[in-house]
């Protein structure tokens, strides 16, 4: 476990230094690409907290997307991530629940299961210009996190085309 949530807190690191590197765009998204074809996107809360939609390899079913807690934690240390609910609301929409993977610092939903929570985010945050998540941790009080995500329909498209897959319709 723990190697996983360095590597995890690594990858995270290391993509906010890549996106910093990256001029902002008026959305507020940033793209990021490495060698050894790690792709996405990110966009970041006032807190500091981030939504990340990414591939660490390309290929079909290797995009997934991360909630990033800058200031909670959202599950205990455990060697395996526990299925959580988390609620989204994209800008005036009736909200609606997902069970993700939580992690202690975030919170992930992948494309390689059979469950469709990724691509439901992704077709909510397509063209949505604001999001409210509210993650149930089930180890304190629920994380309410807001951001604003104008401009995501460009950011998707971009990490499915550098992560040679398909965008969810």
């Amino acid at each position: 476990m723990r190697y996983s949530l360095v590597a995890a807190l690594a990858v995270a690191i290391s993509v906010t230094a890549v996106a910093q590197d990256q001029p902002a765009s008026a959305s507020g998204w940033q793209t990021f690409g490495e060698e050894g074809g790690r792709s996405g996107a990110l966009v970041k809360a006032d807190n500091g907290s981030q939504i990340v939609i990414k591939c660490d390899k390309p290929g079909k079913r290797e995009v997934h997307a991360m909630i990033m807690s800058a200031n909670d934690k959202l599950a205990v240390p455990n060697d395996r991530p526990i299925s959580r609910p988390i609620r989204f609301q994209f800008d005036n929409k009736s909200p609606a629940t997902e069970n993700w993977r939580f992690y202690e610092t975030y919170a992930m939903a992948s494309g390689k299961t059979g469950d469709r929570a990724l691509a439901r985010f992704i077709v909510g945050l397509r063209n949505a210009s604001k999001v409210r998540t509210i993650l149930s941790t089930g180890i304190g009080s629920d994380v309410d996190l807001s951001f604003d995500v104008a401009g995501a329909q460009k950011a998707i498209a971009h990490v499915y085309e550098a992560c040679r897959d398909s965008a969810p319709a």
